[in-house]
């Protein structure tokens, strides 16, 4: 029965092709795992992609559908230029990565940084596997300092985190590891500073930021930054807004942003924004919204809630 309303779900929220690409994709996962096999490839747009069998995050959803987040893979599009260096945070397996590679072309670069030792493996094979040799991968995380952290696994990969509290905390698998931290720009000591910093990184975009707000302030990189909000995660000891206050005071704006799903649309438009686009995406619909005003941006990253992915640009 969970698996017929699974079908029903999908069917709805997706429609038939989705679902035809989900059975096939099942089909595929339930032959390798008979063979004994835990990792498989699977075709991702027009390059293919080694997920892991056993993750119940990223490598499941792309094993069945081939996609996902595509008003993510929308922004970057529209913000990604040739030549462009990217840094991106929380790079996971390479699904992004491996989309940024091609978009800044033979002349621009991606410096994927992953702490997940499982990540970083399967990132690495990603690579090889696609030919690509304009990622340069760095095992470890970014933060406000240098150091070591805990570092929190989940039964979903793309879920791991610094910081085990919110919606997230029911899927950590009970497991940690030190990990070494870095700095935004110490990284950017090595490789030039980002024209685009990308990341997912689970509650720690406040520690990211922050890390980056005395060279934003006295202007030696100014990269537009897209990122993924986590609301359950900014508390009143991991406040969010101080920082997003630091970065419109030195110049930034929300120049772009995705809605949650549709209900995150609702309370967008309750502040009077009207969408531009709608984008169809794991089973919701999610509109994106242009030029929203810094006050609005903080109550609706920090307090209501409503935007997923956001991108913040310096001022022209």
């Amino acid at each position: 029965m969970g698996k017929l309303n699974s079908a029903i779900e999908t069917l709805r929220d997706r429609g038939a092709p989705a679902l035809c690409k989900a059975v096939l994709g099942l089909a595929r996962t339930t032959a390798h795992r008979v063979t004994g096999r835990q990792f498989a490839l699977c075709r991702v747009y027009d390059y293919r992609l080694w997920v892991d069998l056993n993750d119940r995050g990223i490598s499941r959803t792309l094993m069945l559908f081939g996609e996902r987040e595509l008003e993510h893979k929308a922004m970057l599009e529209r913000i990604v230029e040739p030549g462009m260096r990217i840094f991106d945070i929380g790079a996971n397996i390479g699904y992004y990565a491996i989309m940024e590679s091609q978009l800044v072309g033979p002349s621009g670069q991606v410096v994927a940084i992953e702490p997940s030792p499982g990540n970083v493996a399967l990132l690495q094979r990603n690579l090889e596997q696609n030919a690509i040799s304009n990622v340069v991968v760095r095992e470890g995380a970014i933060s406000d300092e240098e150091g070591k952290r805990e570092f929190h696994l989940s039964t979903q990969s793309n879920l791991n985190t610094f910081h085990d509290i919110g919606s997230g905390a029911v899927h950590l698998a009970g497991e940690s590891i030190p990990v070494e931290v870095n700095t935004v720009p110490a990284l950017a000591e090595e490789f030039g500073p980002p024209d685009v910093m990308r990341m997912d990184v689970e509650g720690h975009e406040v520690e990211v930021i922050r890390g980056l707000l005395d060279a934003v302030e006295a202007g030696t990189m100014r990269p537009r930054i897209i990122f993924e909000t986590h609301l359950s995660r900014y508390t009143a000891e991991h406040s969010f807004e101080p920082v997003l206050r630091r970065l419109f005071a030195a110049g930034y704006e929300v120049s772009l942003a995705a809605s949650s799903w549709e209900r995150g649309t609702e309370v967008v438009e309750t502040f009077g924004y009207k969408g531009v686009e709608k984008i169809r995406s794991d089973g919701v619909i999610r509109t994106l919204f242009e030029s929203i005003s810094a006050d609005d941006a903080v109550k609706l990253i920090c307090e209501t809630g409503g935007l997923r992915t956001v991108i913040l640009s310096p001022s022209a």
